[in-house]
C-alpha cells in the first residue's frame, strides 16, 4: 500500500552471521584523529583558486543578505536561514571536489569536533574488511538504531549541519513523546571520491553486516540517508534483491540458496534521494532558481562518478524500471521518500515513487509514503535544524513529519 501525502500542486512524472568482530574504539576528542583518515594537498593553482573563492565569499553572503527582500529564493526568509542556504551554493558552484574536500577536512575529524562541542565520548567502530567507519551519535544500543548514511554527492565528507540532522530528530522526539521513546544513532564514514562504485555499497554492506552480526536485529534498525546517502541505501535495497557480482552479499539477501531476504528492516527513510546522476532531469531546470544544489554542479557531480561505473553496474546506481525494486517487501516494512517541492531533485523522489507504486504492493507487505514539501528545498529538514524556520526555534511541519515516521516505524517494528 502505498501513501502519497504533502504534495500540493504537483504530479507524478510520465555470509555473515556470528563472526568475530572487532572492537570499537574510543578516541580522544581531539584534533589528533584527523591522522586516522586519508590527507592530499592540493596544488598551487588549486590553492590560490581556493583562496579566491573565501575571499569572495562573505561579499556574495552580504550582497545576497542586502537584496534578499528582491531575491525569489530568498524572500520572506530568516537571515540566517538565507545565509545557511548561501553558504553552501556558492562554495559548491565555485570549487571542485578535491577544493571542497580539502577545505572542510576529513570525516572523522568533524564529528570529534561535534562530539567534543557536545560533551560526547567519539566511538568509532573499524569496519572489518574495508576502510569504512561506524561512528556513534549517542551511547551504542542494540534495541532501536537509526543508522544514517550521509550524503554530499560522493564527493563531501560528513559536514556540520549532517552531523546535527539526526540528534536533531532524536530531540524533537523525545519532546514529542515526553521522553518515553529514545533511539541510539550511528552513522557511516565511507570512502568518498575518487572512489566510485562499487567501493562504498561494498563499504555500506560490511557495516550493516557488522551491526546485525553484533546483536542489533534488523527490524530495530532504520536505515536513513540524504541525496547521496540515499542513493546509497538505494544501491543496497538493489543489490540485497540482485546481488552485484564481487560485493560481499548483503546481512538481508538470500541465505543458502533460499531467493528470500532473512528479516525486514524496520524502515528504510530517503531524503532527497539522487538516481539522476549526470542525467539533468527536467525539476533541475525548473526548481535551479530556488535550491542552494543548483542544476550546474549536481550534473557535473553526477557524471564525475558515472564516468568509472561500467555500464553493467548502472542498474544499481541509476534504477529507471520498477522490476528492479521487486521483492522490496521482504526486506523492509516501511519505507519514506521525501522531497522539496523546489529542489533540483524533486523529480527523482516522485520518479523513485513511481516505480515502487507500479508493482501494487499490499500495505501489509510494505508501506510507502511520500512525503513532498511544497516550498522546501534540497533536504529541507537538515537545513530546519540547522536554521529553524518557526519562532523560538520550533521545527516546520514537514521535519515533524519525518518524527513521526520513525516514531511509527520503530513501534510498528517492535509491536
Amino acid at each position: 500500500m502505498l501513501r502519497y501525502v504533502h504534495c500540493t500542486g504537483r504530479s507524478l512524472p510520465e555470509q555473515i552471521y556470528n563472526e568475530e568482530l572487532p572492537t570499537e574504539k574510543v578516541y580522544p576528542s581531539s584534533p589528533q584523529i584527523i591522522m586516522l583518515e586519508k590527507t592530499f594537498k592540493l596544488s598551487l593553482m588549486e590553492r590560490l583558486s581556493l583562496l579566491g573563492v573565501l575571499v569572495r565569499l562573505p561579499f556574495n553572503l552580504l550582497y545576497t543578505a542586502a537584496f534578499s527582500a528582491f531575491l525569489t529564493r530568498t524572500r520572506g526568509k530568516r537571515m540566517l536561514r538565507i545565509l545557511t542556504e548561501q553558504l553552501p551554493r556558492f562554495l559548491i558552484a565555485k570549487c571542485s571536489p578535491r577544493q571542497l574536500q580539502y577545505f572542510l577536512g576529513p570525516s572523522l575529524a568533524r564529528y570529534s569536533q561535534w562530539a567534543k562541542k557536545n560533551s560526547i565520548q567519539p566511538v568509532i567502530e573499524e569496519v572489518e574488511g574495508c576502510d569504512a567507519k561506524i561512528v556513534w551519535q549517542t551511547e551504542k544500543r542494540k534495541d532501536r538504531v537509526l543508522f544514517f548514511i550521509h550524503g554530499g554527492g560522493y564527493m563531501t565528507p560528513f559536514v556540520d549541519n549532517m552531523l546535527l540532522y539526526c540528534p536533531g530528530l532524536r530531540k524533537a522526539l523525545l519532546k514529542q513523546t515526553g521522553g518515553k521513546q529514545d533511539f541510539g544513532i550511528a552513522a557511516l564514514v565511507y570512502t568518498i571520491y575518487p572512489a566510485t562504485f562499487p567501493t562504498q555499497l561494498t563499504e555500506f554492506t560490511l557495516a550493516l553486516t557488522q551491526m546485525i552480526s553484533s546483536g542489533v536485529s534488523p527490524e530495530n534498525i532504520i536505515l536513513i540517508g540524504d541525496s547521496a546517502g540515499a542513493n546509497l541505501i538505494i544501491q543496497l535495497i538493489l543489490h540485497t534483491l540482485r546481488p552485484v557480482p564481487d560485493v560481499p552479499l548483503s546481512p538481508l539477501g538470500a541465505i543458502e540458496g533460499i531467493d528470500v531476504p532473512r528479516r525486514r528492516l524496520g524502515g528504510i527513510a530517503l531524503i532527497s534521494p539522487w538516481i539522476s546522476l549526470g542525467s539533468p532531469v527536467p525539476s533541475y531546470a525548473r526548481n535551479t532558481k530556488y535550491d542552494f544544489l543548483t542544476a550546474e554542479p549536481l550534473t557535473r557531480w553526477g557524471s564525475y562518478y558515472m564516468e568509472e561505473v561500467k555500464a553493467s553496474h548502472i542498474p544499481w546506481v541509476k534504477p529507471s524500471s520498477s522490476t528492479l525494486f521487486k521483492g522490496i517487501g521482504m526486506m523492509v516494512q516501511r519505507l519514506l521518500i521525501t522531497a522539496g517541492g523546489r529542489e533540483c531533485l524533486l523529480d527523482d523522489a516522485t520518479t523513485l515513487y513511481a516505480m515502487i507504486e507500479e508493482l501494487q504492493i499490499p500495505e501489509e507487505e510494505l508501506v510507502v509514503t511520500l512525503d513532498v514539501d511544497e516550498k522546501g528545498l534540497h533536504e529541507d529538514a537538515i537545513l530546519d535544524i540547522e536554521s529553524p524556520q518557526k519562532p523560538k526555534g520550533g521545527l516546520g511541519d514537514a521535519t515533524m513529519r519525518q518524527v513521526s515516521w520513525i516514531r511509527e516505524a520503530f513501534e510498528a517494528a517492535t509491536s
